[in-house]
């Protein structure tokens, strides 16, 4: 019944058998009017004497008392139908939305035509939209002649900005023409290990013709939005790029200038091929607030499309006009038999009783509220702690949600929308669940306790083998535990993210998690500038390595070559 009444009205129903009482409200509207009117006292009464008798004489009533009770039924059984047009938002949904950064580091990032840089102005810009993002996960990728990323989808806004503000274009290994094709597909790569659908956001000024097709279908197929924020000009501006060769603490060199212009053919090409979004770069932060948006309603159209998530019941809406209805009923003149009279009035209560519907319950903490006032036993009355838990939580109170949740998973979820690691941590060690486990893990980890952290991972693995996301996170979390609470290389471990005690073999991609943190225990001492140069140069050495040799071409590299420089 719902699928053709889904049909008919633009409206999913939750509850579509309530609609059959419509015919009935029609039927009580229409019998009550000749029960009401001068029709029913003709049997009784001469007609002689009956328009005499008649209070207001043969004055015909626009609105009977049948008409209103018929009109409280109506509202009150498409309230009981339950309309619902959107699904409810999880807990934690905005944390889930992750967006992956792609900043081209080509040499036109040093024009000057936005001040001072292009490259300084897509750095101010991001750090305005990270400010907007909060802790929502976000990740880094640069590249030019070559792709590199910088960090994984995180929660952690203060690590990315400290790198954001060591890129420069002279840490490129490859200084030629950009490929946006290979970040694209990187990018899809980090996105697709998530659940949610995320934002690839390019921050470039020009798409060259030669990377066109390759990036049409990267994106085609793809559930992540590709959206392109254009930084530059259509003017242009010189380029100033330092010589080649220049150290971190040394100023800039000048080198020889250019000009580059904002590559509009290409970015509108990809626009009207990819779907891609195309945001220019504005003075003000109107251009932020634009990119935001656009994160926001892919996150919202991609939820809209989750059979996993709740609708949310609209229904409660309707009683009021419904209610609304009955009062007229208390008008003087206006005469009602008690039995129809109550029957809209036993509706609405059962209307109120299912719309109210509690929510699903894992672990119950039953200890009460101390002392509740007046108010608070008038609510507890009619809803329960977890439906008042779920009122305070829709509406941006996460405090004061937790305080009624008696549902741990929910209570939980209330104190990390709130920021309240600890607290969340402690409601969801009461679920003996895989999930309870990997939402305590992923608050441990918040605290900074990775090692209970890993431990909890492998609780909620051992509860679901193989959940790619408690895999993927205990691995990241694994790689920031200190290296002397880690195995010794001596111990044999197939566990992702443990060291091997041998180097990893070359391949053409990004270094994994375990290298870069091994790198950059190595590099303690060393500025985010000088380990992003070493990374990328390794990882360009590794990727020309995996590549097959120009024929008769001296300078390729051996393997035992590529190779060397990963042992210094």
């Amino acid at each position: 019944m719902a699928d053709w009444l889904s049909t008919l009205l633009p409206l999913h129903w939750l509850r579509p058998w309530a609609l059959l009482l419509l015919p009935v409200a029609v039927l009580l509207a229409v019998f009550g009017r000749r029960a009401h009117g001068e029709a029913s006292l003709r049997g009784l009464i001469d007609a002689h004497l009956l328009p005499h008798l008649l209070v207001g004489g043969n004055k015909r009533k626009w609105i009977t008392p049948a008409d209103t009770l018929a009109l409280a039924l109506a509202c009150f059984s498409v309230a009981l139908a339950g309309p619902a047009w959107e699904r409810e938002a999880p807990p934690l949904a905005r944390e889930q939305a992750a967006l992956m950064l792609v900043l081209d580091l080509s040499a036109a990032m040093d024009a000057v035509d936005l001040a001072p840089s292009r490259l300084e102005r897509a750095r101010l810009k991001l750090q305005q939209l990270l400010e907007r993002r909060g802790d929502a996960p976000t990740g880094l990728i640069v590249y030019a002649g070559s792709a590199h990323l910088v960090l994984p989808p995180a929660q952690d806004r203060q690590l990315l900005l400290t790198y954001l503000d060591a890129l420069s274009t002279a840490l490129m290994p490859e200084a030629g023409s950009s490929r946006p094709a290979s970040a694209l597909k990187l990018a899809h790569s980090w996105l697709d290990r998530a659940a949610v659908p995320g934002t690839v956001l390019f921050l470039s000024a020009d798409w060259p013709a030669s990377e066109l097709a390759a990036s049409v279908r990267a994106q085609a197929g793809s559930r992540h939005r590709l959206v392109v924020w254009a930084i530059g000009t259509v003017e242009g501006g010189l380029i100033r790029a330092p010589a080649a060769g220049a150290a971190d603490d040394e100023p800039d060199q000048p080198g020889p200038a250019r000009l580059a212009r904002l590559d509009v053919a290409g970015l509108s090409a990809l626009r009207d091929q990819s779907a891609a979004e195309l945001v220019a770069v504005s003075q003000d932060d109107s251009d932020v607030a634009r990119v935001q948006t656009l994160i926001a309603q892919h996150h919202a159209a991609a939820s809209a499309q989750d059979p996993s998530l709740r609708w949310r019941d609209q229904g409660v809406g309707w009683v009021w006009p419904g209610l609304l209805a009955l009062l007229l009923s208390f008008r003087r003149g206006w005469v009602l038999r008690w039995p129809t009279a109550c029957a809209p009035l036993l509706m609405a209560g059962l209307v109120l009783a299912m719309l109210v519907e509690p929510a699903p319950a894992l672990a119950q903490d039953s200890a009460p509220a101390p002392s509740p006032s007046l108010r608070q036993r008038f609510i507890d009355y009619w809803l329960t702690p977890d439906q008042q838990g779920r009122w305070w939580l829709e509406r941006n109170a996460p405090e004061r949600a937790a305080a009624h949740f008696d549902d741990a998973l929910w209570r939980g979820a209330a104190h990390a929308r709130a920021q309240q690691w600890q607290a969340a941590a402690d409601a969801f060690a009461q679920l003996d669940s895989a999930a309870g486990w990997f939402n305590q893990a992923q608050m441990l980890a918040r605290l900074g306790r990775y090692a209970d952290a890993v431990a909890a991972y492998e609780e909620a693995l051992t509860r679901a083998p193989g959940w790619p996301a408690a895999l993927a996170d205990q691995a990241r979390v694994r790689s920031l535990i200190p290296a002397e609470l880690e195995p010794t290389p001596g111990e044999v471990s197939a566990t992702p993210g443990e060291r091997a005690g041998k180097p990893a073999p070359r391949q053409p991609r990004s270094l994994s998690e375990h290298e870069v943190a091994e790198l950059w225990l190595q590099r303690l001492d060393t500025s985010p500038a000088a380990f992003l140069r070493r990374k990328f140069a390794l990882e360009a050495q590794a990727l020309s390595a995996s590549a097959p040799p120009a024929p008769d071409s001296p300078l390729t590299p051996t393997p035992a070559s590529a190779r060397a420089p990963a042992a210094q």
